[in-house]
Parts: structure tokens; sequence; C-alpha cells
């Protein structure tokens, strides 16, 4: 039986999610040292990946926000990009290696980013998503982001997204 997002397939009862170590993981601001795998896994996740040079951009362009999810003996296995405009944060990019995805690291990428928000006394978080990417929409949907609209011809491929948003109002 198949399990989705905390429930069976067949079934609309939530089931508890399997345990996971969570000490094995570790989340903490991106080095230069980790554009390499962080590059390695954008290029496995996305048909319209981000290159390297506008990863390393971000990286050093303090209006970001560059985390990385370490796993077992540090090694990067997913990364977000969030930027900060006005009173509200646009995360920009969440990949997870394929390992690691349905293990709930991204889940805690966007825990972090949230929290990260909160501190700030943003007012707005803000993201666009594949129209083909239900898994990732189902995710950020479970944080309480809401389609706003249609991008229609967003991706460089001309591919669509969907703008979601969720206020942090208290």
């Amino acid at each position: 039986m198949a399990l989705l997002f905390g429930r069976r397939a067949d079934s609309l009862v939530p089931i508890a999610p399997e345990p996971v170590d969570e000490s094995a993981y570790a989340i903490a601001p991106a080095q230069l040292d980790d554009l390499i795998i962080m590059d390695r896994i954008e290029q496995e996740a996305f048909t319209t990946p981000w290159s390297l040079d506008l990863m390393r951009g971000a990286l050093v362009n303090h209006r970001y926000r560059v985390r990385v999810l370490r796993g077992d003996q540090g090694r990067v296995i997913a990364f977000y990009i969030a930027h900060t405009t006005d009173n509200q944060s646009n995360l920009d990019n969440l990949a997870v290696n394929a390992p690691s995805r349905r293990q709930g690291c991204g889940r805690r990428l966007v825990v972090d980013w949230i929290a990260h928000a909160r501190r700030q006394r943003l007012a707005a978080l803000t993201l666009q998503v594949n129209t083909r990417n239900q898994a990732a929409e189902r995710l950020y949907r479970a944080f309480s982001f809401r389609r706003v609209r249609l991008l229609s011809g967003y991706y460089p491929n001309g591919e669509d997204a969907y703008q979601m948003e969720r206020d942090l109002a208290v």
C-alpha cells in the first residue's frame, strides 16, 4: 500500500509517518564548497535547473538565504534558496536529492524558511511551483499556502507555474 504524505493511498485516514532519526540531519547556511553538490541535486531535480553561476550569485548576495540540509557524514542532501524584499520572503528554489525524497527533507527546509521569516517579522511568504509538480504543491498546501494565480509560460521551457502565498499574521 502506497503512502502519500502521511496517508494511505486508498484511505483518507491519516497514518503516522515512519520514525526518522532527527539527529542525522542538520540545516545550516550553505558554503561555497557546497555549490558543486547543490548543482548536481539541482540538475537531477528539475527540467529547467538553475545554473551554477545563478546559485553562486544567490550565495554571495546578502538578500538571499541559502541553506542546506546535511545528512549522514555531513553530506548535502537538500537545499533551499529564498530572498527577502520589502516585508515578504520568496522561496526561489528547493531541491532534494533523489534518494532522500519522501523522507521529510523538503518539509524540514520549509519549516526552517518559515521560522526564519517569523523571526524577521515578515508579513507574507510567496513561491512559484510548476503546475506539474503535484508533490511539491501538496507540501506547500500542508503549510497553508494557497494558489493565487497561474503564471503562464513561467519557466524557460514554456511550462506554467502557480504563484502560491501564505500570510504570516499571528
